[in-house]
């Protein structure tokens, strides 16, 4: 869907009368939607409204007979997180009330109540499992530290810090093994030396920790962002897959046999070494490499990698299809997506950067088609043009919570105007301490 098509419709700023008929009938599901769940409230237990929308809303919503009506209402209330509101006022007849000799011409004596205002509140939805993340969901909580890289000790207080100023319990870390200049380095990444501290960290606790590991297809000796059907074709053919499988073994021998892979992450975006291509022939390509990669890197003795497919959200509309490179060769889907607008430099509303063309709303449907979980490898706020912004933190949580999520991962770190979360971020910290802090 093409810019401000989605939104234009649900704000029936279109000429044709029948999506605005749609709409219409779509927000009367809606109000009966409302009405039922108030009705059955206390059968539920007595929570808030919220706590109860995934639970009755979408029941409702599959159960219905008309699938038209049942798909834009799912829409309608976890895509663009539109959240049940207070019904209006009531006014009921109590008594007619006469002359005090019984005569004469009565009035209606009339009561209103008006409801209190609700609040929002995360769902009682299940939350991280607190052991390694599954293909399913597991609702992880990961973290790109705020630390250099310098041993164990740093790492450990850099998690400990973001633990105890979000009242969460990271279990997973983010570390890059981008920019190996040969294929030398690419098969034995950094990450592998003891003096890093990413080893000893997940030896501490092998069965609750692991690392989330962004790995190019390609060291950067073979770049060529301009042209890639060069790397693209030897990749195709099967060239790099005894450094795939060395690869893996190094990993395992290192003791990160149950990392996540986000193999070629970002690949969708210029920037990367292993960028997918402008053409059709150079995505097919692309995907094609990727299973290669992936069929090698799993014949690595004692590896239990999860692979993570992993686009980015702030890039030119470019079909999934064109370069997703299949189910069996993909564990998760994932997608990252920071505070800010491909299409605008003003701050946006989290449902405007969900329904951008690579924006969460086509992902999610792209993720639900293929049948697998989703995960966020990177989320985070910008410094602008939002700051502050617990609306998208918001957001993010409402997707992670009711959605089919591997993990979530924070980037917690300054760069290129990214905002670790803290102090000056007092109220995105909040946001984040009700979704993901612990109970």
């Amino acid at each position: 869907m093409r810019k401000g098509s989605s939104k234009n419709f649900f704000l029936a700023k279109t000429a044709h009368s029948l999506p605005k008929i749609m709409t219409l009938a779509v927000s009367s599901c809606v109000l009966v939607a409302m009405v039922n769940i108030d009705a059955s409230a206390s059968a539920l237990g007595g929570g808030g409204l919220n706590s109860v929308r995934s639970d009755v809303v979408l029941p409702l919503a599959s159960e219905s007979s008309n699938s038209l009506f049942s798909e834009l209402l799912k829409g309608w209330l976890t895509v663009f997180s539109i959240s049940p509101t207070a019904p209006p006022a009531t006014t009921t007849s109590t008594a007619t009330v006469g002359s005090s000799s019984g005569g004469g011409s009565g009035a209606v004596a009339t009561t209103t109540t008006t409801p209190p205002p609700t609040t929002t509140v995360p769902p009682s939805t299940p939350t991280a499992s607190g052991g390694l993340i599954t293909a399913g969901p597991s609702r992880s909580e990961c973290l790109k530290p705020n630390f250099t890289d310098t041993g164990l000790k740093s790492l450990q207080s850099a998690v400990t810090s973001f633990d105890t100023e979000t009242n969460s319990s990271v279990s997973c870390v983010l570390a890059y093994l981008n920019g190996a200049p040969t294929w030398a380095a690419w098969v034995d990444p950094w990450v592998t030396q003891s003096g890093y501290g990413y080893t000893s960290w997940v030896a501490e606790e092998p069965q609750s920790r692991q690392l989330v590991l962004q790995v190019d297809l390609i060291p950067d000796s073979l770049k060529d962002v301009s042209d890639p059907l060069g790397w693209e074709k030897s990749c195709a053919a099967g060239d790099f897959n005894s450094y795939a499988t060395e690869l893996g073994t190094n990993l395992v021998a290192a003791g990160l046999e149950n990392s996540v892979l986000r193999l070629g992450a970002e690949m969708n975006g210029a920037w990367e070494t292993d960028f997918i291509g402008t053409t059709t022939v150079e995505q097919n390509l692309w995907a094609t490499c990727f299973a290669n990669e992936v069929t090698a890197l799993r014949q690595a003795t004692g590896e239990h990698f999860l692979i993570d497919w992993n686009p980015n959200a702030c890039v030119e509309n470019i079909p999934y299809a064109n370069f997703y490179p299949g189910n069996a060769y993909v564990d998760i889907l994932g997608l990252d997506q920071y505070d800010a607008s491909c299409l605008s430099s003003a701050p946006v509303t989290f449902a405007q950067l969900a329904s951008e063309p690579d924006g969460l709303a086509n992902f999610e449907a792209f993720a639900s088609a293929q049948g697998k979980p989703m995960s966020f490898p990177e989320w985070g706020l910008y410094s602008s043009p939002a700051g502050d912004d617990p609306g998208y933190v918001d957001g993010i949580g409402a997707t992670v919570a009711n959605g089919d999520f591997a993990f979530e991962a924070y980037f917690d770190v300054v760069n290129d105007g990214t905002l670790p979360l803290g102090s000056h971020t007092p109220l995105s910290l909040a946001a984040f301490q009700k979704w993901f802090g612990n109970s």
